[in-house]
């Protein structure tokens, strides 16, 4: 039985930290382009339709993702929609680029470990590519931005056992960083609730940060908050109250791999004694040597007694086989043998091999078994791990037989789901059991003739079974399942061929995004085609389109009000002050402007041959480089010369 089903257990953090690096062994790892595994190019490894993360994760009962790499000019929205949907936040943090990898411009060697000018930038562009909605509000997915991972470690790399002033210059580092993020959410207006922000240190003792010389990780915590509360000490006046910020958004937080039993005398007693307002989570957890389950119960059991003390982030999801000796023992999953799928990702392609479960002999059961019976999950399903996803492979004859070959009910279930997700329907709430006898009859049956194949499921479902609810509001849209590249292949077949709408009068809140783009594109050129078209024919362009219902896509940032006919919203952005009620200060904030955008509208932006051009020109930070990147979508006749169904 799962030992995590307590309401106590239930409000922890329960999280998976995420940093997928699609790789077998070291070949390749200092080739990486990037390591930003939660922008849409990533898609083939989180998405329902390709290995399924984000699914795995929430299944194993998981409320929380933790994440590494971010190249804030790649767009994110889609990973934060999917997770919102699988009922996971998400943690994102700062790369280490603007810290000390920047050449020539990075905050250690240029600006005397003051972040501001080098982090604010970078912010506002995560703000604007998914991190907030189209109302100027955080995604709802959004729970913590981490801003620098173990910071004692890096700004200086001597923090922990160097003198005073190291330990000066890393809290300058944090607090500086900070101010930079607060000031990018001022001009760019963010409404709404607002994030909480984090600084997640490792678990090492600092000799000199004022206090607690003998334990791991307090030094580090007091001498951040000490500058949060006196910056002027630490050589940076902030252009924002930090203070009052700090006070009422900051979670503190730490990584360990020490047993759960080392933690209440090494850390919290002295935590909540001196602490006694502020959380604190631990951002990296896992003895890999321990009995999981023994061990992640007794540090959830520590987090239930203390309310401070918010839960864990389970280190970590994949192999690291990138990396060497011991750093390869925490990963839940290892990679097996079968291809999921192919991942053009920026300059490269990468194959995504299947989850293969790692043992955990102490616990009795695999690895991840181990964590959900904790985490009051599901045991894994490992008999379609490396099987082709049903949600991925074509909804045709060939994609049915794919299917039925895998003699499987679940997994016909959800190809005959997605089918009807094609066309415009979803299965009613009472008509789960219809569905699971189709396709039990299907499965059963196989591919053989008697039961007449896809033809005969697709026009079974064109007769609209009661048990089906077929949206009127169904639109034809970007099929968030696939990648930018394929999306933006169809946009400009499409656009090539439209006759009564210009791609030219896309809406600059679409603009800005490839999926939205081709909503505003394929919707409108769907409706060109008239009543006589066939939704699982005429909106597909070789997969990058599906006719979705508005119960679908109305879970996508933005699709609702991009589509034909779209629905009208308002937005407020706040002034240039914002609002932090703290235990010790506040700062005040008004109401400034008020924008309403029409779906339906077409504010032109440009000519019938536009090039939409988002040009991606940051180098991210990776554990092996960066990149260079350039990435354009253009809409117009000249992009494509192939052709797409």
């Amino acid at each position: 039985a799962a030992l995590g089903t307590s309401s106590a257990r239930a409000r922890l953090i329960r999280g998976v930290s995420y940093g997928p690096v699609p790789l077998k062994s070291q070949a390749g790892a200092s080739e990486l382009p990037e390591d930003d595994w939660f922008c849409d190019e990533a898609v083939p490894m989180w998405g329902l339709a390709g290995r399924a993360d984000l699914r795995t994760i929430r299944n194993m009962g998981a409320n929380m993702v933790r994440l590494y790499g971010n190249n804030p000019a790649n767009d994110h929205t889609n990973f934060l929609d999917e997770a919102w949907s699988e009922g996971l936040s998400v943690a994102p943090g700062m790369s280490d680029y603007p810290y000390y990898q920047q050449v020539g411009e990075n905050c250690l060697a240029k600006t005397d470990f003051n972040c501001f000018s080098q982090v604010k930038p970078l912010y506002e562009q995560n703000l604007r590519n998914g991190f907030l909605t189209m109302r100027n509000e955080y995604h709802p997915a959004l729970k913590y931005m981490n801003i620098l991972n173990e910071p004692d470690l890096k700004m200086p790399h001597t923090a922990d056992l160097g003198g005073e002033e190291d330990t000066k210059q890393m809290a300058r580092t944090i607090i500086s960083a900070f101010d930079g993020m607060l000031q990018a959410e001022k001009e760019l207006g963010v409404v709404g609730p607002l994030i909480n922000f984090t600084a997640t240190f490792s678990y090492a003792v600092c000799s000199n940060c004022g206090k607690f010389a003998g334990k791991p990780a307090l030094g580090q915590i007091w001498r951040l908050h000490d500058a949060m509360h006196h910056p002027e000490e630490y050589g940076y006046t902030p252009q924002n109250n930090i203070t009052a910020a700090y006070e009422a958004r900051f979670v503190h937080s730490f990584n360990t791999q020490n047993p759960a039993t080392d933690l209440k005398l090494q850390f919290l007693d002295d935590y909540i004694t001196t602490f006694p307002s502020m959380p604190v989570y631990i951002g990296e957890y896992h003895r890999v040597p321990g009995n999981q389950t023994e061990d992640l119960d007794t540090i959830l059991g520590l987090a239930e007694q203390n309310p401070l003390f918010l839960g864990i982030s389970f280190f970590e999801y994949q192999v690291s086989y990138w990396k060497t000796g011991s750093e390869m023992d925490f990963g839940m999953f290892g990679l097996g043998d079968f291809v999921v799928a192919e991942m053009p990702y920026f300059s490269e392609t990468y194959s995504i091999y299947c989850l293969a479960p790692m043992d955990s002999p102490a616990s009795g059961m695999s690895m991840p078994d181990a964590v959900a019976k904790v985490f009051g999950g599901s045991p894994i399903d490992t008999m379609h791990l490396c099987q082709a996803n049903p949600l991925a492979v074509p909804l045709t004859q060939e994609g049915f037989e794919t299917v039925a070959a895998q003699k499987g009910d679940s997994q016909m279930v959800r190809f005959i789901e997605n089918t009807i997700h094609h066309m415009g329907g979803t299965v009613s709430s009472d008509g789960l059991s219809s569905l699971a006898t189709l396709a039990t009859d299907y499965a059963t049956s196989g591919s053989s003739e008697s039961n007449g194949g896809f033809a005969q499921l697709a026009s079974f479902l064109g007769r609209k079974p009661t048990w089906v609810s077929f949206d009127d509001k169904a639109e034809c849209v970007a099929n968030r399942n696939v990648g930018p590249t394929i999306i933006g292949a169809a946009i400009g077949w499409t656009c090539s061929r439209a006759t009564t709408f210009r791609c030219g009068d896309v809406p600059s809140y679409c603009s800005n995004n490839t999926y939205r783009i081709a909503d505003f594109v394929f919707s409108r050129y769907y409706k060109e085609l008239g009543a006589s078209a066939n939704p699982l024919t005429d909106c597909d362009f070789s997969g990058a389109a599906m006719f979705a219902s508005s119960k679908l896509y109305d879970t996508w940032t933005g699709s609702a009000q991009c589509v034909s006919g779209g629905t009208t919203f308002t937005t407020t952005k706040r002034a240039s002050t914002s609002t932090y009620t703290g235990s010790s200060s506040t700062v005040t904030t008004t109401t400034a402007t008020t924008t309403t955008f029409t779906g339906s509208s077409t504010s032109a932006v440009g000519n019938a041959d536009i090039e939409v051009s988002t040009s991606k020109d940051f180098l991210t930070s990776s554990a092996t480089g960066a990149c260079l990147l350039h990435i354009r979508v253009f809409i117009g006749v000249a992009l494509l010369m192939l052709t797409l169904r």
